[in-house]
């Protein structure tokens, strides 16, 4: 009996503590939704990048149908229905998740293995130490990325915004992967004179150092420069579209892409313009033909 009286309990408690959690769970409050729709703004900025410049056709209407739920949910909140602006949030967030996956698996992957693959061989053969330094930590990278994707895979497949974010990690160590594989090819072929560590100075510039500073640049313009001279001499062939992936590396959309973004936007805007009015029409009195007079 004693045993009964303790099972009902724990019962009773456990379903107390159940409903209150279940309830709390699917009533969402505008701080929630306000947090939701700023993270759903960043998951949508970031693959923008990715889908403007690799993206498929079917990548493009992923995207687009991701940004519509998006703006419905952002009109929900205006409005003060929380709920309606939760749903629509989580429709997009499960579009994203989709969206993440097919382009990490379809594209981020194959692209670094192949930009690395590419001038493994000439590195090989070479012996070049800082190259193969380079590609080591590219292949690392990848590898890495790859960890990531399996952990976003294998995640919860209800909380599709922590698997977004395992995505971005594995996204963000892919194209760490791909600027590596472009600093082991540029340094496996360069001339022993363009090595730094091969270079000499005079001994005037060994004493006045401060004379002879070199002027910094950012590594994105150095390295799109120094591309731009191998292909010019013939150094490189350039068969893999490498200043698409240059941009991408560093987050910049191609000039000869457009922000997938801002068409969806376009969409949008004409998409809701279209759409029949339901204002009443006011009946305005007609005009006399006597200028008024009755």
């Amino acid at each position: 009996m004693l045993i009964t009286k303790k099972l009902k309990i724990f019962i009773i408690v456990s379903l107390t503590l159940f409903l209150g959690l279940h309830s709390y769970a699917i009533v969402p409050d505008q701080t929630m939704i306000e947090r939701a729709l700023k993270d759903n703004r960043y998951f949508l900025d970031f693959i923008n990048v990715a889908v403007s410049n690799f993206g498929t056709r079917k990548q493009e209407k992923l995207f687009g149908s991701a940004n519509r739920t998006n703006f419905n949910a952002h009109r929900f909140f205006l409005r003060s229905n929380f709920s309606k602006a939760y749903k629509e949030i989580r429709a997009s967030h499960e579009t994203l998740r989709d969206l993440y996956n097919d382009i990490l698996n379809n594209r981020f992957h194959i692209d670094a293995q192949y930009l690395l693959d590419m001038s493994a061989p000439v590195i090989i053969q070479s012996r070049d130490k800082l190259a193969e330094r380079y590609l080591r930590l590219g292949y690392r990278d990848l590898e890495v990325s790859k960890q990531f994707y399996k952990v976003a895979l294998n995640y919860n497949r209800f909380l599709f915004s922590n698997k977004i974010h395992f995505y971005i990690d594995s996204i963000k160590r892919a194209r760490r992967a791909k600027r590596f594989a472009f600093y082991a090819l540029i340094e496996s072929k360069k001339s022993l004179s363009e090595k730094k560590r091969f270079q000499t100075q005079t001994l005037n510039q060994a004493l006045n150092k401060s004379d002879y500073v070199e002027e910094k640049q950012p590594d994105y313009i150095k390295v799109r420069n120094t591309l731009k001279n191998l292909i010019s001499r013939k150094i490189i062939v350039n068969n893999a579209q490498f200043f698409l992936h240059h941009d991408d590396n560093f987050g910049l959309i191609n000039k000869n892409k457009t922000s997938i973004l801002k068409l969806s936007i376009k969409e949008l805007y004409k998409t809701e313009v279209s759409k029949p009015s339901n204002l009443k029409k006011v009946n305005t009195p007609k005009k006399n033909k006597n200028n008024g007079v009755p």
